[in-house]
């Protein structure tokens, strides 16, 4: 068995942008706010963080410098552990693309307002949850076979709610509800029985 610790970056730009500003970040590569760096130093020395024998990171900025900013050791980059992919929304702001004829249907129509929170529906061009369990679970699935007792993972916030949907066989509605704060780091087992 195999202790992950998953940490969410920090703060990021587009975590922060609120209002009229605010954007659908998905895969949106940006930058930590000065709030993001100071929380991850906030995990330097933190217990949890003892004995890890491998990092690993989403290969987005916004994770490569939580990581950096709470270890020096090397951290392994890995793109399934990526932000959910938001498609065609990534970087715009919600507000234009409510006024967007083209997507008018994603604010109107039941079927897909939920794109941000489905198993199903996407963005245009996007992923859903389905999608990157699936992504998550091939990194799970490869992970379980190195000789490591723990590892840290610095990722996003659908991606933890996938890995913890694995591990614990939580129901779709249970994984949607799931939260998880920015440099919340959470503690979990990754068993091979868990990916079967």
């Amino acid at each position: 068995m195999m202790e992950l610790v998953l940490i969410r970056h920090g703060e990021s730009l587009g975590n922060a942008l609120k209002g009229e500003s605010a954007v659908y970040t998905g895969r949106w590569d940006c930058n930590l706010t000065e709030r993001g760096y100071q929380q991850a130093k906030s995990l330097i020395g933190n217990p949890i963080l003892e004995n890890i024998d491998a990092w690993y990171s989403s290969n987005l900025i916004r994770t490569i410098e939580t990581a950096k900013t709470i270890t020096d050791r090397d951290i392994i980059v890995d793109k399934r552990l990526q932000e959910r992919s938001l498609g065609e929304f990534e970087g715009l702001t919600i507000e234009s693309v409510k006024k967007d004829p083209r997507y008018i249907k994603y604010f109107t129509d039941p079927e897909f307002m939920q794109f941000r929170n489905s198993f199903t529906v996407k963005a245009p061009g996007g992923e859903n949850y389905g999608d990157v369990c699936e992504r998550v679970r091939d990194f799970l699935q490869e992970l379980v076979s190195k000789d490591y007792k723990k590892v840290a993972i610095v990722t996003h916030h659908c991606v933890i709610r996938c890995i913890v949907k694995i591990l614990n066989n939580l129901s779709e509605e249970e994984t949607l509800s799931f939260k998880v704060n920015n440099c919340e780091p959470i503690s979990v087992q990754l068993r091979d029985d868990a990916l079967h």
